[in-house]
């Protein structure tokens, strides 16, 4: 998939990844992550798109600015998390939890999430516009400004939830 100069540059890539706790600015697409423990860490304008994050652990991480454009979440933690102003348009998100976060003004739209959970988390002013979710959790969030326009759901749970303060499309009602 590399050649020999990429190879090195990956390996360098990867390495201050794992060793730094504050990254800015680095693009990590298209790479893949699997079984990391990534939490703690401070990421402020990096880029993750098309990347591959399968049983990654990025609890207690910090998010500014980043782009998860088309990746994938596999198997993945980031509980108590603060993630502002980041896109994950087109991502897909596949037993992952994202449980007691602070996800705040955050592009979601197209998402394909199943099995997934943002349980007791602030998605205000988040988008979900076109997203597909399916067994996904959504129990006890504040949703005030998040918007659920065209979206396509199927055992969705707002439980406890403020729905009347989120925006749904015409004739799309949280039930």
């Amino acid at each position: 998939m590399f050649n020999a100069h990429q190879d090195i540059a990956v390996s360098q890539l990867l390495e201050t990844l794992t060793t730094n706790q504050i990254l800015h600015s680095l693009d990590f697409s298209p790479l893949e992550f699997r079984d990391l423990d990534l939490s703690g860490k401070i990421f402020t304008g990096c880029r993750f798109s098309h990347s591959v994050f399968s049983g990654v652990k990025l609890d207690h991480s910090h998010f500014r600015m980043c782009f998860f454009d088309f990746a994938d979440f596999t198997h993945c933690t980031l509980i108590e998390t603060d993630i502002q102003f980041c896109s994950f348009a087109g991502s897909q998100m596949s037993e992952t939890t994202l449980k007691n976060s602070d996800l705040l003004h955050n592009n979601f739209n197209g998402l394909l999430a199943s099995k997934s959970s943002f349980e007791d988390s602030d998605l205000y002013n988040s988008r979900f516009i076109m997203a597909s979710l399916k067994d996904v959790s959504f129990q006890n969030c504040n949703l005030k400004k998040t918007m659920f326009f065209q979206t396509t759901r199927e055992r969705v749970s707002f439980k406890s939830s403020n729905t009347r303060e989120a925006l749904f499309g015409k004739g799309e009602n949280p039930e």
